[in-house]
């Protein structure tokens, strides 16, 4: 993958992660959350229609073999963004597991104690 590669993909991936964090970790009601996020969504789409007419109009320019570079740049950005999903969903998963097993642990744990209590 290239460097301009990596790079639109750490651009891509830091927005979105830093966006999400802020709204879900900001203080707010559900209403208020929502609305955000509402908010945010059409900014991005905003953006994102912005960015896609300039790349659109780039793309007309550009003569046969610089498309066939950028073909292979965003196969790269794709392949990459989804090889990264793909280890972020196991890891969710892989910690699912575990917290649901401490949570098993916890309640057999409790259920010691709250018999143990309970004859004496």
């Amino acid at each position: 993958m290239s460097s301009d590669s990596k790079l639109l993909l750490g651009l891509i991936l830091g927005a979105a992660t830093g966006a999400v964090a802020g709204l879900l970790l900001a203080p707010a009601s559900g209403k208020e959350t929502r609305e955000n996020i509402s908010d945010k969504a059409s900014e991005l789409k905003s953006d994102l229609d912005k960015k896609f007419n300039e790349l659109s109009q780039k793309i007309q320019d550009l003569d046969g073999e610089s498309i066939a570079e950028f073909k292979e740049k965003f196969n790269d950005v794709k392949d990459s963004v989804k090889e990264k999903y793909d280890q972020m969903s196991a890891k969710v998963k892989d910690l699912e597991k575990e917290l649901t097993a401490k949570m098993d642990k916890m309640k057999k744990e409790a259920k010691t104690v709250e018999a143990n209590a309970n004859s004496i």
